[in-house]
């Protein structure tokens, strides 16, 4: 959890572009818990809700049912609370993909990946094909692009740091610029399901297997051989 103090109230744009250093295990968790969990949680139900232009920090404080002051010593200023509500966001979407990744079956590569679009696509839109709440307040703040950009680079440092030397211990990795290839597929994920809301599940599989060259055949782990473990921060990666 990063310390209170760096919710300074700077500009949403600034905020959405400011991305976090990689976390060091899956098993790190950045989410904001205590009074300022309860306030930014209620914060975010009023911003999707209401809109944030309609919210003030009293409407926040009364959600959350403590002081405005209260609200005011954890966050410093309504721009303070957006900028929390911005790390909120890109949590949910490298939460989603530490899910998918304690989900999956050893070997069954079809399986994860049919699994991991699905985890993108329902991060972003309901089943209906409808955006998720956090999408018009993205919209409203003008930071929809920004943030795009800073959810692909945290969410693909996620999948480099971690679960791509999992399968480079059973499969030979064919690709290079491993990290840019992350970026260019989550962010061309995005882009395409924005584009094209109608496009399936498996067309999605193919534009990542044929990207990433990935090996598609059902792999078993030898007897008695340990499975790789990712408790450790990968190589440096290219930064940026």
């Amino acid at each position: 959890m990063p310390p209170l103090s760096l919710y300074s109230g700077r500009d949403p744009r600034e905020a959405a572009a400011a991305e976090r250093p990689s976390r060091r295990t899956l098993a790190e968790s950045r989410r904001l818990t205590g009074t300022p969990g309860v306030i930014l949680a209620a914060a975010r139900k009023l911003f999707e809700r209401d809109g944030v232009r309609a919210t003030t920090v009293t409407a926040v404080a009364r959600e959350a049912n403590v002081t405005r002051e209260l609200v005011y010593y954890h966050f410093g200023n309504k721009n303070g609370l957006i900028e929390a509500l911005i790390d909120d966001y890109v949590e949910d979407l490298v939460e989603s993909v530490i899910v998918w990744n304690e989900s999956r079956t050893f070997g069954d590569t079809a399986g994860s990946l049919r699994a991991c679009v699905r985890t993108f696509r329902y991060a972003l839109y309901d089943a209906e094909g409808r955006p998720r709440p956090m999408i018009a307040v993205l919209e409203e703040l003008g930071i929809r692009d920004a943030f795009d950009v800073r959810a692909t680079k945290e969410t693909a440092a996620c999948l480099n740091d971690h679960v791509a030397r999992e399968y480079a211990a059973w499969h030979d990795l064919e690709i290079e610029l491993v990290y840019e290839m992350f970026c260019l597929v989550v962010f061309g994920l995005v882009g395409l399901v924005k584009v094209n809301p109608g496009i399936s599940d498996e067309d999605l599989m193919k534009v990542v297997e044929q990207t990433l060259r990935l090996d598609m055949a059902p792999l078993e782990a030898p007897a008695g051989a340990a499975l790789p473990t990712v408790a450790g921060p990968a190589a440096p990666r290219r930064a940026g």
